[in-house]
């Protein structure tokens, strides 16, 4: 039986999905990325599921990005008839989840190489925690390709604008430290204690209510860019919403009835 191309697995409502070529620096084909835009709606829609790890297989490449060799001799497919969840966006788009309007929180465990289409693939997550192994790369200009995959738009969300201009201009790969000193890594750990690391950081978000989590990274995206007076309107249709769930009144009350600050313990509804 062939191995999955992306494995997709839920433990005490934390998917773990890892990009699983190995043998390739995980790198992506066409049939990867469908494989990984399957899971992303799986998880979008997995009631067991608050928060999504994305890793990659081994500790050398988290993904080298798009598989060349494929681009060069010819896509093949081995399920023609696949259709895409949106018309008229790629699948490389798709694979970035920022089209599939994903509210859950995804944590990218970067361990090894970002490059191309992986380094896209990288900035479209929420939050990255890294290894002294991560390398990042826009590779794609050395070859002729626009730095694809939405990270023209995602870099200068990330990075200050010089930097931004500096990676998507000339490729240069970056290390793990200056990574973690421009805003592209929250943090590096060991490779040994990435997966825990990840794990830890979504368990502190499943203690918070989900309505509030999901509605705050979408209130986080749509206000990015926006002035301060629009923004602060945006933040009350938002606010609305948070305080017309149960979410709210639960947490509410659990604050309201703790002896302490440090014992408020919400009962939230997962649905």
């Amino acid at each position: 039986m062939a191995e999955e191309l992306v494995k997709y697995e839920v433990k005490d409502r934390i998917a773990i999905i890892t990009i699983n070529r190995p043998e390739k620096r995980n790198s992506f084909t066409e049939d990867t990325r469908r494989a990984l835009i399957d899971h992303w709606i799986t998880f979008k829609h997995d009631a067991s599921a608050d928060v999504a790890i994305l890793t990659g297989t081994g500790n050398i490449a988290w993904s080298a990005g798009s598989d060349l060799k494929e681009i060069g001799t010819g896509i093949t497919v081995s399920n023609p008839d696949w259709k895409p969840p949106i018309e008229g966006v790629s699948t490389i788009g798709l694979a970035c989840m920022s089209g599939l309007d994903i509210e859950k929180p995804v944590i990218g465990a970067i361990n090894g190489v970002a490059l191309g289409f992986g380094f896209a693939l990288a900035l479209a997550c929420d939050i990255r925690i890294g290894t002294p192994n991560s390398r990042f790369a826009c590779t794609e200009v050395k070859f002729g390709h626009m730095a694809g995959g939405g990270q023209a738009t995602l870099l200068p969300s990330s990075v200050p604008f010089g930097w931004a201009m500096e990676l998507a201009l000339t490729g240069d790969q970056i290390d793990a430290q200056t990574a973690d000193k421009i805003g592209i890594l929250n943090r590096i750990v060991e490779p040994d204690q990435l997966i825990d690391e990840c794990i830890s950081l979504a368990n502190r978000m499943i203690e918070c209510g989900p309505t509030v989590v999901r509605q705050t990274k979408r209130f986080m995206y749509r206000a990015m860019g926006q002035s301060y007076l629009d923004s602060m309107e945006l933040e009350g249709i938002f606010y609305q919403r948070i305080q017309s769930s149960k979410d709210y009144d639960i947490g509410t009350q659990a604050f309201v009835n703790a002896p302490n600050i440090k014992k408020v313990r919400p009962d939230f509804i997962r649905e």
